[in-house]
């Protein structure tokens, strides 16, 4: 019989395995291969197929974390009020997300071309992002109407087009920056720019307090970077 301390190193052991396929995959793309891991986490490739057959196996359960922390962040209730702060703990969060996950954006063609599962599991993620991106964007602007007005249709062409931007980013700044190393004010930048996009269906103040709080976010992340 197995004893708690026993289920505890082995949980330590998945969660380090985890966490190195995101290091690896982060730093070296999403080529990274099960022995890499293992070689990197200095355990034998049996060790490491203990916890997970092969590695789909890994990219699934990486991606369901993926979709809770981002689900933390987005939920939200039909006409629950967005306030300024709530809006910016969407950009701020969203920014922590992308750039712990940014591996799986960057190559997700790839993954999903190869595992069926995922390739639906994607698919649903993605539906629901948008919805709860569609939800908080009309909260937001019965919270401070803008000058122009949205139709509920062209309120949900405005979440699709901000969640392709979300999504692309990481691809994008690694394109756009050869040779450089992305850090995760890069990432910060990008929801930055992703904010403008509500610019004419905000009210004029709330939407200067919403970018000059994801501007300083930003800028705490360049700090945080230089140190």
């Amino acid at each position: 019989m197995a004893s708690a301390g026993d289920s505890s190193v082995k949980q330590n052991n998945k969660q380090r395995i985890l966490e190195a396929t995101i290091q690896l995959m982060n730093e070296q793309g999403g080529a990274v291969g099960t022995s890499q891991v293992a070689d990197h986490l200095g355990i034998s490739p049996g060790n490491l197929y203990y916890h997970f057959r092969n590695r789909e196996e890994i990219l699934r359960e990486l991606f369901e974390r993926l979709v809770q922390e981002l689900d933390e962040v987005l939920r939200v209730e039909a006409g629950e009020p967005i306030p300024v702060a709530r809006l910016v703990a969407c950009y701020t969060g969203g920014t922590r997300v992308l750039w712990r996950y940014r591996f799986f954006f960057a190559s997700a063609v790839d993954f999903i071309g190869r595992d069926p599962w995922l390739a639906q599991r994607y698919l649903d993620f993605s539906r629901q992002s948008q919805h709860y991106m569609r939800l908080i964007i009309q909260s937001a602007m019965k919270e401070s109407p803008g000058p122009v007005k949205a139709t509920a249709r062209q309120t949900a062409h405005l979440a699709e087009i901000m969640w392709v931007l979300w999504v692309s980013w990481p691809r994008y700044s690694e394109l756009a920056q050869p040779g450089r190393k992305l850090g995760e004010a890069d990432i910060g930048h990008g929801l930055e720019q992703i904010a403008f996009v509500l610019a004419p269906y905000l009210g004029e103040i709330y939407y200067k307090q919403v970018l000059q709080r994801v501007h300083r976010f930003v800028k705490g992340l360049e700090r945080e970077a230089q140190t």
